[in-house]
């Protein structure tokens, strides 16, 4: 990969770099098959549901049943003093969690037996059981017989020396170049089919390339649409493409300066040719986006319709704010000029190559846009390391979205989860929003939800707090030798206890 995990513990995982990770050395409750849509079990012995009693009628009662052949790499048994353990060690104030989405939903956790945990919600929460200690994010399940004596988990030894119960185990870090991992031999859903797996951390994708012509590396996970571009066609590799619940957007922060009106916004949407730069940027694993879900999901609106590619409206668009030609063909209000900061992962050369693109879009029509880049584990930082998204330290930045299975984009787009409460990068924050994305999550009724999201979607679309460019594919290649690689939409190393050769 070509980022660094700032930790190998899954409480502070924040991107898809960690967690892909996290995942061989620690497990979930409930994981989704690589179709996107099956709910596999993992530490519970059976997803919850209405038919089961998993889930109460008023939806607000969720009840694990968890396995009872599970035991952390150390040898301690798996119980529900874990689960409940790491709940609260999500919610601790004093814990640097870069995202409590969701488990701030959760009101108390019972444990009446070691293989039962009961949650009882706030109010029904229709995507708990795929967020909740799940793969949308790492679920970090925590050992309590290791970490519960610690008033708080920022810094301890843990963190570099993790025990879980994931299919590999954490044998060495060698920060800078790697993470080394060997199978885990009592792994309660059996023997990993490989004796090990070596994470290597290089920041050059075309370095990435390279070694996978040459077979040096096995797997690319995480690979940007430039690095695709460049791997298709190479003999004995395969690229794996998988639908994700996300977005390549352009980010604006909706606190800064000419930013907070929202005629700026429309003004920069409209004058960014999107078709261009998933024609010439996207190489086939990408469509032209409208708003944040994807058109293969359920709850996708086509009527929700982006502003369309047109220079002259987003003059005008610029005129109606208030701001007119100045020196240079930059725009103006008050004598200042429209300048912004455009922030961008530099280890990505498809981020690089677009915020370039889009530099050139904005100059055209009056914008200055300065470009800065920034490494991606600077870029996803957490808020008190003062991480480029999480601080809003930018005007603009190049971010893809990728979320879970289900069109929850409460902790994205909602006032509450503005960092570091959440995810909320834009610093985007509208009632009406928050009043449909809560109508989403308050029932389990799919019609009631698919309105609530197309309310959402035409928010998004009148609000522009970013611009959605395209929906992405996620992008990994494999040895073509290498059996059982398959990603789900949320990560690649879900099964990697069923890789072999």
């Amino acid at each position: 990969m070509t980022t660094e995990p700032r930790s190998l513990s899954p409480l502070f995982s924040l991107d898809d770099y960690a967690n892909t990770v996290d995942r061989l050395a620690f497990d979930v409750l409930i994981s989704v098959g690589s179709d996107g849509r099956t709910l596999v079990p993992r530490l519970a012995a059976e997803v919850p549901s209405l038919r089961n009693g998993g889930i109460s009628r008023d939806g607000r009662t969720l009840t694990y049943h968890l396995r009872r052949n599970v035991k952390w790499h150390d040898g301690v048994p798996f119980t529900s003093k874990d689960v409940a353990f790491s709940y609260h060690a999500i919610m601790n104030p004093a814990n640097n969690v870069p995202n409590r989405h969701g488990y701030d939903q959760i009101a108390s956790v019972a444990t009446p037996d070691p293989y039962t945990v009961v949650f009882r919600l706030k109010e029904p929460y229709a995507p708990a059981i795929t967020t909740l200690f799940g793969d949308d994010t790492c679920g970090p399940i925590l050992p309590e017989h290791l970490l519960g004596r610690y008033p708080n988990l920022n810094e301890v030894d843990f963190n570099q020396h993790p025990v879980g119960t994931g299919p590999f185990k954490v044998v060495r870090w060698d920060r800078g170049s790697s993470v080394e991992l060997d199978a885990n031999d009592d792994y309660y859903l059996g023997k990993p089919k490989l004796r090990r797996i070596s994470v290597r951390f290089v920041p050059d994708e075309n370095t990435l390339v390279t070694q996978m012509r040459t077979h040096e590396l096995d797997v690319f996970a995480e690979m940007s649409v430039n690095a695709y571009g460049q791997m298709r066609g190479i003999p004995g590799t395969r690229a794996v493409l998988s639908n994700v619940h996300g977005a390549a957007n352009l980010l604006m922060n909706t606190t800064h300066d000419a930013l907070r009106d929202p005629r700026v916004r429309r003004a920069i949407a409209a004058a960014i040719d999107k078709d261009a730069i998933v024609r010439n940027f996207a190489y086939g694993a990408g469509t032209v986006a409208g708003a944040d879900l994807p058109s293969f999901m359920w709850a996708y609106d086509p009527n929700a319709r982006a502003q369309p590619h047109d220079p002259a409206r987003a003059r005008a668009f610029l005129r109606d704010a208030g701001y007119v030609p100045g020196p240079g063909g930059i725009v103006q209000k008050a004598g200042r000029p429209l300048s912004l900061t455009f922030a961008y992962s530099q280890n990505n050369i498809a981020a690089r190559l677009i915020a370039v693109q889009i530099q050139s879009y904005l100059r055209e029509v009056g914008i200055d846009a300065q470009l800065k880049g920034f490494t991606t584990q600077m870029m996803f930082n957490a808020y008190a390391a003062g991480g480029i998204y999480q601080a809003g330290k930018f005007d603009l930045a190049w971010y893809t979205m990728t979320l879970g299975v289900d069109p929850d984009s409460s902790g994205r787009f909602t006032c509450g989860a503005i960092p570091p409460n959440g995810q909320n990068y834009s610093r985007y924050c509208n009632r009406e929003m928050d009043a449909a994305q809560t109508a989403g999550l308050r029932t389990f009724d799919l019609a009631a939800r698919k309105r609530a999201y197309a309310r959402s979607q035409e928010l998004l679309v009148h609000d522009v707090p970013a611009v959605f460019v395209f929906w992405p594919k996620n992008i990994d290649a494999a040895d073509a030798g290498l059996r059982g690689f398959a990603p789900n939409p949320s990560i690649a190393t879900w099964n990697a206890h069923e890789w072999s050769w």
